[in-house]
């Protein structure tokens, strides 16, 4: 089973990269996807949404999954992987969760080597007040990343572009980067075919 995290910070284009994203794929590989979603109060995604693209949604409440509900998050993949058996599997925690704790819950997934992918999806048009508010969860975020998705590349200058190349240059030097606008669909294309190559590092289950 393959399982991608999509994290990033509130507001920086997670649900919406989601939708795009997962319609694509369904459309040209014909896959079986399942979201799993936080929904912390008003910010996660709305399960009526993701049910108009005929998408399984197994939404968990009660605090983040990468900590207060790890054990449940390792239960419900058990779940979906029994009842639904997808093709791949797709969570989206909360803004302020470390993708690396996530990580680790489910490298203890007893029922079966899973591969795992963690995407980071860093808001171009407010980086600068997320480096200042945020700055050690946000460095946290992305040394978690195999792929960095800069989004709202439509929006942000030159400037703010210029300066999230040279933070994630300091940062993660090595990571793959996609240019995306998840608003006007570029670069959605791309991540696509990120998650269809087998080019990158994936991290295996014990």
């Amino acid at each position: 089973m393959r399982i991608i995290i999509v994290a990033g910070f509130l507001g920086s284009g997670k649900t919406t990269l989601l939708l795009a994203v997962t319609e694509k794929l369904v459309k040209r590989t014909g896959k079986k996807v399942s979201i799993i979603v936080n929904d912390f109060g008003a910010i996660g995604i709305d399960g009526r949404i993701m049910e108009k693209y005929g998408l399984q949604i197994m939404e968990l409440s009660s605090g983040c999954i990468c900590c207060t509900l790890g054990p449940d998050l390792v239960r419900t993949v058990h779940e979906i992987d029994l009842n639904i058996d997808p093709d791949l599997v797709i969570i989206e925690p909360t803004g302020v969760a470390d993708p690396q704790a996530i990580v680790h819950a489910l490298q203890k997934y007893p029922y079966g080597v899973i591969d795992l992918t963690t995407m980071v999806v860093l808001d171009a048009l407010r980086f600068d007040a997320i480096e200042r508010a945020l700055g050690m969860q946000l460095k946290a975020q992305l040394r978690a990343a195999d792929i960095v998705l800069i989004n709202k590349t439509d929006a942000a200058n030159d400037g703010s572009l210029s300066k999230v190349a040279d933070f994630l240059d300091r940062i993660s030097p090595s990571v793959k980067k996609i240019k995306i606008s998840a608003l006007n669909g570029s670069g959605i294309i791309d991540v696509v075919d990120a998650i269809e190559s087998d080019g990158f590092r994936f991290r295996k289950s014990s």
